[in-house]
């Protein structure tokens, strides 16, 4: 399940389809404050001859569905009631490995808050006798949330805030057939404000650098590295009002719940690409000629990886 956690990360590395969803009703009163009060929900408990002093936010079931490729809903979270969202699962058909990608911007319906997932960015940079191929990884998970914000938001003239690396593992070392691996992991934030039409603004990202230096010693010697860029995430508000946004976006994070016949036909596509043939019907942009032939039946390895 590691390729899924990666397409539809919220948290950092934390998983967007993190187990315990509310599945049974579609529709319901969430356990959290209403953003704008700030208070407790104890309120709503009192009698009539109190007078309320908070309310909930009211969710309702949001179906993320990969209309492109097995037209089935991949993951289901829950919103706020009233929240548009624009969002789309498409495949990368130059990544055999980790084919999935999400990009989707979740938002109140005036824009002032919003929660947008980007997707993942995944290369391979090779060092040798004939020269270099592919893009050479950014330094560190700062300089690639600098980079990728650019991109972004560049437009706006925005300026940094505030800038972490909050996690950090490895390098954890690995020998595989002759060829030396060394992989090391990153998880960052960096907080930028603008001013867009509505006045000034407040934006977090959130993203993960892993970086896998490859040697192999042969004849000659040949280095690379395989890098991604991941769990891309970004919360946006109003100045002083960060912290509403951020809570719609752990509200997704905790509810959603991965659909187990995606999984199930998805798994299976990635078996069918360790196959040399299905990788050219891949890369052809074919993948429901692929989707045809996988199965509805769920073996007890897929339940079991699920």
């Amino acid at each position: 399940m590691n390729a899924l956690n990666k397409v539809f990360t919220l948290w950092g590395i934390s998983v967007l389809m993190a187990c315990g969803a509310p599945s049974a009703s579609q529709e319901g009163e969430g356990d959290l404050q209403h953003i704008d009060q700030g208070v407790t929900a104890e309120g709503d408990r009192n009698t009539n001859s109190q007078k309320p002093t908070a309310k909930y936010l009211r969710l309702k079931r949001y179906d993320i569905v990969d209309r492109q490729g097995t037209g089935l809903v991949a993951v289901s979270c829950l919103i706020p009631e009233h929240w548009q969202v624009r969002d789309q699962v498409f495949w990368d058909y130059q990544d055999a490995t980790q084919p999935l990608r999400y990009q989707g911007l979740f938002q109140d319906p005036g824009g002032a808050l919003a929660v947008q997932i980007y997707p993942d960015v995944r290369s391979v940079y090779s060092q040798g006798p004939m020269g270099t191929s592919g893009y050479p990884p950014p330094r560190d998970v700062q300089s690639a949330l600098r980079d990728f914000i650019g991109q972004q938001r560049g437009q706006t003239g925005f300026r940094v805030v505030d800038s972490k690396v909050v996690a950090q593992s490895g390098p954890r070392d690995n020998y595989i057939s002759g060829t030396y691996f060394q992989t090391t992991t990153q998880s960052g934030f960096m907080r930028i404000a603008y001013n867009d039409h509505q006045g000034p603004v407040e934006e977090e990202f959130y993203a993960q650098l892993e970086l896998t230096n490859s040697l192999s010693q042969g004849v000659v010697a040949l280095g690379g590295v395989i890098w991604s860029f991941h769990g891309i995430y970004s919360c946006k508000a109003p100045q002083g009002k960060l912290e509403n946004s951020r809570q719609i976006a752990m509200t997704l994070k905790s509810s959603s719940k991965l659909n187990l016949p995606f999984y199930n036909r998805y798994m299976q596509l990635v078996q069918f690409l360790s196959d040399e043939s299905y990788r050219r019907i891949f890369a052809a942009g074919e993948v429901s000629r692929i989707f045809s032939q996988t199965s509805a039946q769920i073996s007890q390895s897929i339940t079991d990886s699920y």
